[in-house]
């Protein structure tokens, strides 16, 4: 799989063109929607959690900005929740190019992966301008290095799983969407996994987006990164689930111009 998508890279980033032009289409506002669609969903957060709610950050959280701590946290969970839930239907909304032309369907799933790594990397860059005008920027960030690719392989995986159950059974995208949405709460983006008693952060460490989430903040906060065996694990479990989507797409892709 891995020969055939090397062997299409140009189309591969044709795709990626395509869905990015296509997703700000026809808008005045173009690339800057990649901004200000995370702006809105971290200004209704803090309002709702910091103005309302009162919450309250701990020594734990590294900063005593609430938009800051919680920004550094949705960031890379937008990143991967958007890159999952658009690859669901990655398949059945280009029946065309599956059904009529002989592309690798492997590469639409990738596609978003990729254009949604675009978009992260402008909301980084924006949060990273942000730090070093008010705040600081230090060299922990580059432990965001060791936590993306994880991230990533994990997203794509479960990409490629979601994308090819849609085809079969069409309530795919809406258990996902249930799925998700419960992910997130159960996820610390909202607080620090410090703040949760030993017994339940123990098990929500089996959450690998818990550890990816925590590593990736504190690399933004220099904070300390989670423990050599809690990323050694998220490791092991992103690249098996990264092999897990891949074998599965490929196993089930033979039928989907039948299907569709």
């Amino acid at each position: 799989m891995l020969t055939r998508l090397a062997a299409h890279r140009n189309l591969l980033k044709n795709l990626v063109l395509r869905d990015l032009r296509h997703r700000y289409a026809g808008s005045v506002g173009g690339f800057c929607w990649a901004v200000i669609h995370p702006l809105a969903l971290l200004v209704s957060y803090t309002f709702v959690f910091k103005i309302v709610f009162k919450a309250r950050l701990g020594p734990e959280s590294g900063s005593d900005s609430f938009t800051l701590f919680l920004f550094c946290g949705i960031l890379p969970w937008l990143l991967f929740s958007d890159t999952v839930l658009r690859s669901c239907a990655s398949i059945t909304e280009n029946t065309q190019l599956i059904t009529k032309t002989v592309i690798p369907a492997e590469i639409l799933p990738m596609a978003i992966t990729l254009s949604n790594l675009v978009q992260h990397a402008i909301g980084l860059a924006l949060l990273l301008i942000v730090m070093a005008v008010f705040f600081k920027v230090h060299l922990s960030v580059l432990f965001i290095l060791l936590y993306m690719p994880m991230l990533l392989m994990l997203a794509q995986g479960l990409g490629w799983i979601v994308a090819g159950l849609q085809v079969f059974l069409r309530d795919t995208a809406q258990v996902l969407q249930i799925l998700m949405q419960l992910w997130f709460f159960f996820t610390p983006i909202f607080w620090a996994m410090e703040s949760v008693d030993a017994r339940n952060r123990a098990l929500l460490q089996w959450n690998p987006m818990a550890v990816l989430i925590t590593g990736y903040r504190n690399s933004l906060l220099n904070l300390s990164q989670p423990r050599p065996d809690q990323i050694l694990i998220v490791f092991i479990l992103s690249s098996g689930v990264f092999l897990l989507g891949a074998i599965l797409f490929r196993q089930a892709k033979p039928a989907f111009p039948d299907v569709l």
